[in-house]
């Protein structure tokens, strides 16, 4: 497990969620600068202090998984992922105090789909830097 890729992977998976977000989010009353700050203030914590542990513990779950092969693999992890980014965001309204209204399904449902969005988000990043530092390997050693 490479921690510092997963730090990496942090940081971009805020400044993606952040634009992607506020582009979803932005409206006649509030522009998306508005939005930029209020989903980096607001994202910024949650994924590094929930997503990143979350991350880590679905990645050593999953290496402790004898896969067939990589579609099955790639479809487990990105399932796991959008898993994590709703539970992700439970854990961030309990901690918030939301008592009962955690059960309002109405209520909740727009902000779990963005820990959803977050976390694949998430995943898709460090797929990629993943391949990259493959890549990279390989032509260090030819």
């Amino acid at each position: 497990m490479n921690i510092g890729r997963k730090l990496l992977t942090t940081v971009l998976t805020i400044i993606s969620f952040t634009l992607i977000a506020s582009i979803i989010s932005m409206n006649e009353s509030y522009s998306f600068d508005f939005y930029i700050l209020v989903y980096l203030v607001y994202a910024s914590p949650l994924i590094t202090l929930i997503g990143l542990p979350l991350s880590l513990l679905l990645d050593y779950l999953l290496s402790r998984i004898r896969f067939v092969n990589q579609a099955l693999y790639l479809s487990f992890r990105i399932l796991g992922y959008a898993c994590a980014g709703v539970l992700g965001m439970y854990i961030y309204y309990l901690l918030m105090g939301a008592g009962e209204e955690i059960l309002n399904f109405k209520e909740s449902l727009i902000v779990t789909l963005f820990g959803v969005l977050a976390a694949i988000i998430f995943v898709l990043i460090d797929l990629g830097l993943e391949s990259l530092l493959k890549v990279r390997k390989r032509k260090k050693y030819s």
